[in-house]
């Protein structure tokens, strides 16, 4: 599943006094927000939804995995045939 990034704006004070705080507890700000976007994902996304997602992320996953498992069984890993390729191109 593809991540990304976001950006937020957020008064510098508070979000100072919260690093402070959390370090003080011994928790990190990135993976307090990450439990929070979880809870809000679970909390808000139907059950149909998810599962929707996340057969999409296993079918995506195998796919990856298959493609690797053929990969390793070519002979030499597949590298003769990339070389064959890569001569093949550098001639035209």
């Amino acid at each position: 599943m593809k991540k990304i990034q976001f950006k937020v704006e957020f008064n510098d004070e508070k979000l100072k006094a919260i690093k402070v705080s959390l370090k003080d507890k011994n928790k990190n700000l990135d993976e307090e927000i990450l439990k929070f976007l979880n809870g809000l994902y679970n909390k808000n996304v139907p059950k149909l939804l998810k599962k929707y997602i996340e057969d999409d992320f296993e079918a995506e996953n195998k796919t990856e995995e298959e493609v690797k498992e053929v990969q390793e069984n070519l002979p030499n890993n597949g590298n003769k045939m990339s070389e064959k390729l890569d001569n093949n191109t550098n001639k035209y």
